[in-house]
């Protein structure tokens, strides 16, 4: 993979306990006008959720802080998936490797298969005028 390209882990914020979500709540508006964070990573975050970097456990263990153990789940995820990076999105799906804390009762989304080599698909959907076409009726 290139070093200009990494890859990103989209998650849903339900995936972290209420407590964690305090914190980072906080922390994204520390973060933002300069004051200590209680957390021991940088967490960028909007009305949407919070975007932060991964941490390998040598690195967590450098820190000498402790991390809380629904994020250490995500950061696990994370790198066995080859992610630099983890969106928790309030609006992303629940994910079936991972403990949901959500208020809400939803689902866990399992990924549908990619088309292997050889395998035939369905009558494509026409070209784009075709498409367009449907639309100036």
């Amino acid at each position: 993979m290139s070093i200009f390209i990494q890859n990103m882990l989209d998650l849903s914020t339900g995936h972290l306990t209420g407590e964690t979500r305090r914190r980072m709540g906080e922390d994204s508006r520390n973060f933002f006008i300069g004051k200590p964070c209680s957390l021991p990573f940088a967490v960028k975050g909007s009305s949407f959720g919070w975007f932060i970097d991964v941490r390998d456990a040598s690195e967590r263990a450098a820190s000498g802080s402790e991390y809380p153990f629904d994020i250490i789940d995500c950061y696990e995820l994370a790198l066995k998936k080859g992610c630099s990076y983890i969106l928790f999105d309030r609006d992303a799906e629940r994910h079936p490797e991972l403990n949901w804390y959500g208020d809400r009762n939803q689902d866990a989304y399992f990924e549908q298969s990619v088309v292997e080599e050889g395998d035939t698909l369905a009558e494509p959907v026409g070209s784009l005028n075709e498409i367009k076409a449907l639309f100036n009726q």
